[in-house]
């Protein structure tokens, strides 16, 4: 492990950030509402991209054009993650993976899992995705997500497959530590065995988030819990976790793939002594590497050998 990696863990171990601060359900719905509700847009004031918003959308989506754009032919879209409207805290991440991969990203806004059945969140994210193969070649859409971002770009295979068949498939997901839910408390273990080691998050939280989401639930769990998902022609699709807790969830989707017959379109990436979402995170070796790797991807997905 490099010496960078060695500290921001060690911080991370002594901070905790988040970690324990989801016990109060009520508390954190109250808190959730007023992030919700105090969402403003801006565009980005760098320079690094033009910045333009789709016409035609309930709630805002920008596109992120890089100033050195290799790919034309090809579009990503980016979902943030959290269970709030975290629109702005990954806004430039989004840029710096469209000036990394050289190719334009859409970056939607969409209705967060702490207001809406996350079919609904799934619904808005699927209509934004329907524009873009108006638009590009779906074999050349990538769709990448980081945290509940990572599980969204994965429930949009699912999706497809329960309601929205006439929509093809993208050519490739990338999902930065997805999260996800165990549909019985055996499957618990798998997290508990992280936990340890995992400096941000508890079993608690994760157990928490999941009170948190709204409405029917009968609506929602066919994409909060990875085992139920119905991932049939599945792109390739790679998920890189760090040592947390909701790598926990890998076993579940790589169970629902193969029950798919799609296992070889699965690929799992846990990186020891790494953080929740490392891999979106470019700032010391290891997640340099994960990084460059899931630009490499990019790169040459949609390519025809």
């Amino acid at each position: 492990m490099s010496l960078t990696g060695k500290i921001t863990m060690g911080v991370l171990k002594i901070i905790k950030p988040g970690k324990g601060s989801f016990s109060d359900l009520e508390k954190l719905k109250k808190k959730a509402r007023k992030e919700n509700e105090g969402f403003s847009f801006a565009f980005p004031k760098n320079r690094k991209a033009a910045y333009s918003l789709l016409p035609g959308t309930p709630r805002e989506c920008m596109i992120i054009d890089p100033v050195t754009r290799n790919n034309q032919d090809k579009c990503i879209l980016y979902i943030y993650g959290g269970v709030t409207n975290n629109w702005k805290t990954q806004c430039s991440m989004a840029v710096d993976f469209a000036v990394s991969t050289g190719t334009e990203v859409w970056y939607p806004v969409y209705p967060a899992m702490s207001e809406v059945p996350v079919s609904v969140t799934i619904d808005y994210l699927i209509d934004i995705y329907r524009r873009m193969t108006e638009r590009y070649d779906p074999s050349k859409i990538v769709i990448t997500g980081v945290s509940m971002g990572g599980m969204f770009a994965l429930e949009i295979i699912n999706a497809i497959n329960r309601k929205y068949q006439s929509i093809p498939m993208p050519g490739l997901i990338i999902a930065h530590s997805p999260g996800g839910w165990p549909v019985n408390e055996k499957d618990w273990e798998q997290f508990r065995r992280y936990e340890k080691n995992d400096p941000m998050f508890s079993e608690g939280d994760i157990r928490m988030t999941l009170k948190m989401v709204p409405g029917d639930m009968s609506l929602s769990e066919p994409y909060l819990f990875p085992e139920l998902g119905d991932f049939r022609n599945a792109p390739p699709s790679y998920l890189f976790y760090g040592d947390e807790m909701i790598a926990g969830n890998a076993p579940l989707y790589e169970r629902a793939f193969i029950k798919c017959g799609e296992a070889g379109n699965l690929h799992i990436k846990i990186t020891e002594n790494m953080m929740h979402a490392y891999s979106s995170m470019p700032v010391f070796p290891e997640s340099r590497v994960s990084y460059n790797e899931i630009v490499r991807l990019i790169q040459i997905s949609g390519v025809k050998e």
